[in-house]
This record gives C-alpha cells, structure tokens and sequence, in this order.
C-alpha cells in the first residue's frame, strides 16, 4: 500500500508538471501577462520567470517520468523534492498577491482562470504531495503489482486532472449588476406565487401582474 501511495503522488506531480509545461507552450504570454497583472514583480523578474518556471516544469517533469519508468530512485527523489519546492513557491507567490488585495489570471494554463485561493490551495496540496513521494520514495524503491500498476494508471491520470481544473471549477463569477434605474417599474413586475398540488410539493410559476 505504501508503495502504490509513493507510486501515484509520485504520478501526479509527475503529470501536472507536465500538463504546466505543455500549457505554458501552448500560450507562451499567459504566465507574462498573469504576472504583470499581479503587480508585484519588476520588469526583469517577469520576464525572467516567464521563461524559467515553464522551462523548469518541462525539465522537471521529463526527468521524473524518466526516473519514474526506468526506477531510478534517487533521481525521482531529487524531482519530487524539487517539485515540491517550486510548487511551493507557486502557493507562497499566489498567497502574498492575494494578501496584497491583487487580482488578474492566474497564469497557470490557457484558460482565462482568475488567481484565487483555490489556485494557492492547489499549489499547497501539490507541494505536500511531491514532499510525500520524496519521503516515500526515500524508503526504498517502489514496487507494484499488476493490479497496482492498473489501477496508478487509471487513478494518476484521473486525480491529476481533478486537481488541474479545481481552480477552475470553484471559481463563481460575479453576478452581473443590474442598476436600479433599468430595472421594471414596481407596478409592471411580475408576482411569483406559490401553489401545491395534492401531495402537498410546492410548485412555483409567475402569475401575470394586476391590472
């Protein structure tokens, strides 16, 4: 058991450094502008980790699926503890701009999704799995069974993915505001009235206001 454990945080933080590699390539000015949006970097440090963070996930996630498949341990200790290091630099980053009162993208893949605490929570959640595949990994080497293999197959991809889109999933826009001067006259608004049928569940339609 713990060796499947070691086996799929090991995936996971493998696949997500991946997955944030291959996102950064596919829109190269998603981090730039995220971070200039932030507001708490300078010039050069932008540009700098614009290029040097993806370079670093893509390198960092290579090494390990490599280490990963040809079992060597020591080298996927090394990227997981890395890995846990960079992601925790991602959750300390996120924190300070939300505790500073900024906002903007989070700059974390391709889609428009909006810096959030879910992003930090995510990059927290990542860096304490990646310490615990180091620390698991540092036990001895892993070793599964065919069931065990099968199963990290299908669950590594799935809970990668899962935590990918959590930012996205817990984010709710704000409702659209409505000024008071476009809204209906009193008089004109429609009244929701309440009814029941026999067994007594309310059922709800709008009735036609009074004339």
């Amino acid at each position: 058991m713990i060796d499947f454990c070691g086996g799929l945080t090991a995936s996971v933080v493998i696949l997500t450094l991946l997955m944030g590699a291959g996102s950064h390539a596919a829109g190269p000015a998603a981090l730039g502008d995220a971070l200039w949006a932030h507001g708490v970097l300078g010039p050069r440090s932008r540009r700098s980790a614009a290029v040097v963070l993806p370079v670093a996930e893509g390198v960092l996630g290579a090494g390990g699926a490599a280490a990963l498949l040809t079992g060597h341990q020591w080298a996927l200790q090394v990227v997981l503890a890395s890995g846990a290091a960079l992601f925790g630099i991602y959750a300390g980053y996120t924190r300070h701009v939300l505790a500073l009162g900024r906002g903007g993208p989070c700059g974390c893949s391709g889609r428009d999704v909006p810096l959030s605490r879910w992003v930090t929570r995510r990059a927290a959640a990542l860096a304490v799995l990646a310490t615990t595949g180091a620390v698991v990994v540092g036990l001895g080497p892993v070793r599964l069974s065919t069931t065990e293999l099968i199963t990290l197959m299908l669950a590594a991809p799935a809970c990668t993915a899962l935590l990918w889109s959590l930012p996205a999933a817990m984010h709710e826009p704000t409702a659209a505001f409505v000024h008071p001067s476009t809204r209906a006259p009193a008089h004109h608004r429609a009244e929701n009235t309440v009814h029941r049928t026999a067994e007594g569940v309310p059922t709800r339609w709008t009735s036609p206001p009074a004339l």
